[in-house]
């Protein structure tokens, strides 16, 4: 292989430390020169002009598990200058499932995710049971991006327990099988175990590891601590006390093996400002107590559009969720019978909701209508709607949707709107910046280009963080809490994943429609950000926002 030199270029190299004037030599997928002034040696120049020279952007949250059977690239990732992704987040992967489970298992990962079940029946080709099987179908899949997997505890659990898992604690014999489960995971490659105390499936059930008891904790944390691998999780976020509670929980179990955790996400929310920073103060008092434990902080404001087929942003209101899960036909009838109204009302107001907050109608803005004459409507609220209408917001809402035959959507700033506030947790040591659920939520929002929207906004528009600090958050930090030991910084012998970069060419386009699914349905994605190339073992896998069509990224599985 021929290999590239990259000349004239400002590297930054991923530890945080000062940027220096260098040239970069690759062969065979790894850097093995970094000095001024190299000379060619039959490789393709790549003559960059002053533009900075990083280690590839990694993405420790996301959710392509199913994706990369059908985009190899995870678009837009690459042209954001991300070269790894980490599936497997929130209790839910595409393994241990056994055969009889796939159809109920994908359909929670449908739900929770906002994935189109159709689209994962058609696309994952099911050609494993045990993630040891799993992993080695992933390892011979050639990608645009790198992937790191972890396990889902909820997957392990309905593995070992079958329909137990939805209802109880493990027995330690149970305990015992799910440990051996975990192991052979991470054996496989697998580097650590997700785990949500939040979600719920279709019918409201919470998933199977929020029944996790303390003996599981506690054995799970042990096995990860013989494999030096990382506890994901997602706490409840409907009431604060409860996921103060939970981060509290987790870090007991945590401190003693001293194991890494990962807490999904810490994010500003302007009508409960002390919210993050009675966040910061918990994961602070967890960490003086010894527990490794870390808040994702994504610089992305927070906004979604909310539409009522499929979506999860319902399932803390039961009665509600009810209707959105139903079909259409069923809807009507649901939405007409008085009883459910009153279900309706009564779950409203008792039940908090934080993706759909009935008792703050102000923030819930119409985004899309279904006819034509209520198109005057677009942009106000909820609360206007029910000011005009009168009656309960339940029933306003209700009436509301009939009246657009249930094509209407909302749209809700649910946190980071405020970049002060955003800055100060992206600059926490508490935090690392993650946590973009990219590959998820497919029409709800666009959650790629997290990187862009660092460099843009908070180093070259406001000057939170410089350069270095900027690029040390997006890799090599990530590289070294999921114990990434070969990339994440440049640096001889290290793998060759780069970004190349002008800060002032780069741009956070807005998120804009595409119907490429394979089942012709649509998503959301973002415009390329500018980046002028990005690199993945030593391959050119973007110029100037275009895929190359090279390949050359591959699932990376954890060694000892």
């Amino acid at each position: 292989m021929a290999g590239l030199l990259i000349s004239g270029g400002i590297v930054v190299d991923g530890t945080g430390a000062s940027a220096c004037v260098s040239d970069i030599r690759v062969r065979d997928g790894h850097i093995v020169e970094i000095a001024p002034n190299l000379s060619p040696q039959g490789e393709e120049v790549i003559a960059v002009n002053g533009a900075f020279v990083a280690p590839g952007f990694i993405d420790s949250h996301t959710h392509y598990d199913a994706a990369i059977f059908w985009d190899r690239w995870c678009d837009p990732m690459p042209q954001h200058g991300v070269t790894t992704v980490v599936i497997g987040n929130c209790s839910l992967c595409l393994a241990p499932i056994r055969s009889a489970d796939r159809d109920s298992q994908t359909d929670i990962f449908s739900y929770v995710e906002d994935v189109p079940k159709n689209l994962l029946d058609a696309a994952i080709p099911w050609r494993w049971e045990s993630y040891p099987d799993y992993a080695q179908a992933l390892s011979q899949l050639e990608l645009g991006v790198h992937l790191v997997s972890l396990v889902g505890y909820s997957q392990i659990r309905l593995y070992v327990m079958g329909a137990a898992a939805w209802e109880r604690g493990a027995t330690p014999q149970e305990i015992a099988a799910m440990a051996a489960e975990l192991d052979r995971a991470l054996s496989a490659g697998a580097y650590g175990l997700s785990f949500s105390l939040f979600d719920k499936d279709r019918q409201g059930r919470s998933v199977p590891s929020c029944l996790a008891n303390d003996a599981e904790m506690a054995a799970m944390c042990e096995v990860l601590a013989s494999h030096q691998a990382i506890f994901q999780f997602v706490p409840r976020g409907d009431v604060l006390d409860n996921l103060l509670d939970d981060i509290r929980w987790v870090g007991g179990f945590l401190a003693p093996h001293q194991v890494v955790g990962f807490y999904n996400i810490v994010v500003h929310v302007d009508s409960e400002p002390e919210r993050s920073a009675r966040i910061l103060d918990c994961l602070q008092s967890v960490q003086e107590q010894g527990g490794r434990l870390y808040g994702m902080a994504s610089p992305r404001p927070f906004e979604m559009a909310i539409g009522f087929d499929s979506t999860l942003c319902l399932m803390s209101v039961p009665a509600w969720n009810e209707l959105v899960q139903a079909s259409r036909g069923e809807k009507a009838h649901l939405i007409a019978d008085p009883a459910w109204r009153e279900r309706a009302r009564h779950d409203a107001e008792t039940c908090a909701s934080v993706l759909f907050p009935f008792a703050k109608p102000e923030e819930l803005r119409i985004g899309a209508v279904g006819c034509d004459a209520l198109k005057p409507w677009i942009g106000r609220s909820l609360r206007d709607l029910i000011v005009a209408r009168g009656g309960h917001a339940s029933d306003v809402l209700a009436d509301w949707l009939i009246e657009n035959d249930f094509d209407t959507s909302f749209i809700f700033a649910i946190a980071n709107s405020r970049p002060d506030d955003v800055a100060r947790l992206l600059k926490s040591p508490l935090t690392f910046v993650s946590g973009s659920d990219a590959g998820a939520h497919l029409q709800m929002f666009c959650a790629a280009g997290d990187p862009t929207l660092l460099l843009t906004r908070y180093v070259r528009e406001r000057g939170d963080l410089t350069v270095e600090e900027a690029v040390h958050a997006l890799s090599g930090r990530q590289a070294e809490l999921l114990g990434l030991h070969d990339r994440g910084i440049l640096a001889p012998g290290k793998a060759a994943d780069i970004v190349i970069f002008d800060l002032a060419e780069l741009e956070y386009g807005a998120e804009y429609l595409v119907e490429d699914l394979p089942t012709d349905g649509a998503r959301l994605t973002r415009a390329p950000g500018g980046f002028r190339y990005t690199i993945a073992n030593g391959v050119i896998v973007q110029k100037n926002g275009e895929t190359t069509g090279a390949l050359p990224a591959r699932l990376l599985a954890k060694t000892a």
